[in-house]
């Protein structure tokens, strides 16, 4: 006979699958947080989320719907702008407050965008793509050498000749 968790006196486990992107809104008080959240979520599941995974107090939650923005065709028959799917916004106010993390210089990033691009690359060529070769970007290096380098010889013979 197997016995379910019920039984056993156990609780479940959900782990979420939520994306809460943290964004920065200068015209918040000190104690309170904005994030963008699936449209699906609502207040109780961000505030279960917030407690029990990140262990933060939460005195209250404010949500908003933001509609999805589409393209406009013009006359030409151009489409102008982007489409950004619909989402919701999320305003926290915490017991404590809150700092938020600091910006990380470009100089400890520059690892993770060569990494990006090579997973990019790689992508592409799992779907067929053809990567631009990197000969191009050589060609265009040594045209701006010999072009530096032929200014540098006029600008010696002009001062050879004064």
């Amino acid at each position: 006979m197997v016995l379910t968790l019920a039984r056993r006196g156990l609780k479940k486990v959900y782990f979420p699958n939520i994306v809460f992107k943290l964004v920065r809104a200068p015209n918040l008080a000190p104690n309170q947080v904005a994030f963008r959240i699936p449209p699906n979520v609502n207040k109780l599941d961000i505030r279960d989320y917030l407690t029990h995974i990140y262990q933060i107090k939460v005195v209250d939650v404010r949500t908003m719907n933001y509609a999805a923005k589409r393209p406009v065709r013009k006359r030409d028959g151009a489409m102008r702008g982007k489409y950004v799917s619909k989402y919701k916004k999320a305003i926290i106010t915490l017991c404590d407050y809150f700092k938020y993390p600091p910006i990380p210089d470009k100089q400890s990033l520059e690892e993770y965008e060569d990494r990006a691009e090579i997973t990019r690359m790689n992508f592409r060529r799992l779907r067929g793509w053809k990567p631009r070769p990197q000969r191009i970007n050589m060609r265009k290096k040594e045209r701006y050498e010999k072009f530096n380098e032929s200014t540098k010889e006029k600008e010696k013979d002009l001062d050879e000749l004064d």
